[in-house]
């Protein structure tokens, strides 16, 4: 049975687990999210971030992707966050951590679980993803993933106000 987006379930990795993301994530979202080295860094974003964008977020995203919270092992508290956003026959892998967890592995590790969940249980032919120019680690992020780019292009970015370079990747199983 493929899950849907109302029965999505919890993963976890060696280290991870990731469940949906929740009302009581709030404070942690605006936090992490709100942090400019983070909104820089994401296509979807403004900047400022606040609680009312961390409600659209669990309001109207969460609902309409597949995106989990990043927590580490038992514990609850979000680190970040990873998802799928559907696309015509695929679907974009995209993600974000607070910087206290960046450069340990814990991307990779959890968007390799995702892209797993898309390929594996979603049947998903492939995925796309992108990254910023200027966020190298992110594009390392995705090659260990297999991912390949594909170009370069003009993105938007809300919380910098305007289009900036970025490279498109895909990975095809």
């Amino acid at each position: 049975m493929i899950p849907t987006l109302d029965t999505r379930p919890d993963l976890a990795t060696p280290r991870l687990s990731l469940r949906r993301p929740a009302e009581r994530d709030i404070e942690a979202i605006v936090s992490i999210v709100g942090h400019w080295e983070v909104a820089c860094r994401l296509a979807r974003v403004p900047h400022p971030y606040g609680p009312e964008d961390a409600r659209f977020f669990l309001e109207r995203i969460v609902p309409a992707e597949w995106v989990w919270a990043i927590t580490l092992g038992d514990e609850d508290r979000l680190i970040g966050a990873v998802g799928l956003t559907p696309e015509q026959e695929t679907a974009e892998l995209g993600y974000w951590l607070a910087p206290a967890h960046w450069s340990r592995g814990i991307a990779t590790e959890a968007t390799r679980a995702v892209v797993d969940f898309g390929l594996e249980r979603l049947g998903l032919p492939g995925l796309t993803s992108g990254y910023f120019e200027e966020n190298p680690a992110s594009g390392r992020v995705l090659a260990k993933l297999g991912f390949v780019a594909t170009g370069r292009v003009m993105r938007p970015c809300m919380a910098v106000g305007r289009d900036v370079p970025s490279v498109r990747m895909v990975l095809k199983p």
